[in-house]
């Protein structure tokens, strides 16, 4: 078993080094794995992240056993910006004197508590996910010197507190692994970090889907003064945010578990300057988790959602609201008589590519550029509400979906050996969410609505479909991650997690025995 003294010193490198997610710096981590993989007998690699303008790579270290059968070990290397730490950014990443610093701040008991313990690690990234990062490369380190039955593959991935460029990449990476060493893989494990509940660590063995529709509105700009002969999009909108922000009979549930309610993350209207005519065009983004629920449901329910609102204020009004009521794919088809429209739209969608390369826009952003540039091109200037779907766009995942006794017996045996909670669903969204898609998944309402589809946002679905991994979200105790008071617990991370990973190759080791 790994010592829980060379975890330690693992973790606090790790930490030491600066890798905000979305930028260059992640790269300074990669080259930190490069080189631990460098000093041992493994296979061992990288995979840069196709027209990623931060150049950065999934990087990968496997150990072949005496069977074919495969423990993936996964986690991410990027950790989210440091502005919480306010006047203590200097010390993010060095745990001690950060440690020094916070005992002179204010904080709840809690945070005071923990801190003058003894038995916490503070420090960005130290709970997500570098603490259970540095478990599992400890681990790895100590299988590769005596390698048992199971296979062991490590897989470290960039940008997953963002768009998880790094898992939709490592999707191609892991099929071609597969592959070449005839591999079988059993279980996945992402040391996500856990909280606790009545002294059992809660696990998960699922995670939640997202996707994020954008609804644009088009208008009758008219003067103010004339207000009952136009349409103010701003009203439509409104309404439909009203109807449905935060209402829980859009949630999913799934075995007495129920996703977050919706939430709109984004609401602009389009005008660039003030005047006294009603806004021409408006544009929302909506945040929506999904366990079951599939694309094609989401996108009934946010048009049949339009219609309400398009209805509900025409009735407080007391007028009629002329408003047409489609998808993006039903605009595109619409787009398509017109001449010369799919060479511009090509060109068009070349630019938001490039305006994401350059870190100059979003893709909610370039969505509704795209919708309205379509608009502009066929001059249609009819009042209507297009429903769209926006980057990024993650499958809700469920290794219970289907029989299978090998992993259920597995949860037994980590159930009995430590206290482990094991819910369905994780519900923060995670990498997981690429591992194990329903396999009769139809792809296509993504990809008719989902504009940026392409090479904007890459994402090879039909590899997807063929992973079918089981897995968990099994890491470390941790508290307050994105706070400045992140920290994980020691003994956590350095002995109860390794051991919980060490009894995970074994099980998978000795199936056939």
């Amino acid at each position: 078993m790994a010592q829980a003294a060379r975890i330690m010193e693992i973790l606090q490198e790790m930490i030491h080094i600066d890798s905000e997610t979305n930028t260059p710096k992640e790269r300074q981590i990669e080259l930190y794995l490069q080189q631990f993989f460098s000093g041992m007998d493994v296979i061992s690699g990288l995979i840069h992240v196709p027209n990623d303008r931060c150049e950065r790579s999934v990087v990968y270290g496997l150990i072949r056993g005496k069977t074919n059968r495969t423990v993936i070990f996964m986690n991410h290397h990027d950790v989210v910006d440091i502005e919480a730490y306010g006047n203590l950014r200097d010390q993010a990443f060095d745990p001690e004197e950060l440690q020094k610093a916070l005992a002179h701040k204010d904080m709840s008991e809690d945070v005071r508590r923990d801190l003058e313990s003894g038995e916490w690690l503070f420090g960005r990234g130290s709970c997500d996910m570098k603490g259970g990062a540095a478990a599992q490369l400890a681990v790895f380190e100590d299988y590769a010197e005596k390698p048992g039955n199971a296979s062991l593959l490590y897989l470290s991935l960039p940008d997953e507190e963002t768009y998880s460029a790094g898992m939709r990449t490592a999707i191609t990476l892991l099929n071609e692994l597969r592959n070449s060493y005839h591999l079988t893989y059993d279980i996945l494990i992402d040391s996500e970090p856990n909280r606790k509940v009545k002294g059992e660590l809660v696990s998960f063995t699922g995670t939640v889907g997202k996707i994020q529709p954008v609804v644009f509105v088009q208008g009758k700009p008219v003067h103010i003064g004339l207000y009952d002969t136009g349409i103010n999009p701003l009203g439509v909108l409104s309404q439909l945010i009203a109807n449905t922000e935060g209402n829980k009979e859009l949630t999913d549930v799934c075995d007495g578990e129920q996703t977050p309610p919706p939430a709109w993350v984004y609401l602009r209207d389009r005008k660039e300057r003030y005047d006294v005519t009603l806004p021409q065009r408006v544009a929302a983004a909506l945040n929506l988790l999904t366990y079951h629920k599939t694309p094609e449901d989401v996108m009934y329910v946010l048009l049949e959602e339009t219609r309400r609102a398009v209805h509900d204020l025409a009735q407080n009004m007391k007028r009629d609201l002329n408003m047409d009521v489609l998808s993006a794919e039903e605009l595109l088809q619409q787009a398509m008589a017109y001449p010369g429209f799919d060479v511009f739209y090509q060109s068009a969608k070349q630019a938001s590519f490039v305006a994401l390369q350059d870190g100059k826009s979003t893709y909610v952003e370039e969505t509704i550029r795209l919708l309205e540039q379509i608009l502009d091109f066929t001059g249609i200037t009819t009042p209507m509400a297009v429903v769209a779907f926006a980057p990024p766009y993650y499958p809700a995942a469920d290794s219970l979906a289907a029989p299978n006794p090998e992993f259920t017996g597995l949860l037994e045996k980590l159930s009995a050996m430590e206290q482990i909670q094991f819910n369905r669903y994780f519900n923060g969204v995670s990498d997981c969410s690429y591992c194990c898609v329903d396999p009769n998944f139809n792809e296509k309402m993504i990809e008719k609505n989902l504009l940026l589809w392409g090479k904007a946002y890459p994402f090879d679905l039909g590899s997807l479909k063929k992973l079918q991994i089981p897995f968990m979200l099994l890491g470390p105790w941790g508290k307050d991650l994105h706070e400045r008071t992140e920290r994980v617990n020691i003994e956590s991370v350095s002995e109860k997690l390794p051991a919980v990973l060490d009894a995970i190759l074994s099980y998978i080791g000795n199936i056939d025995s």
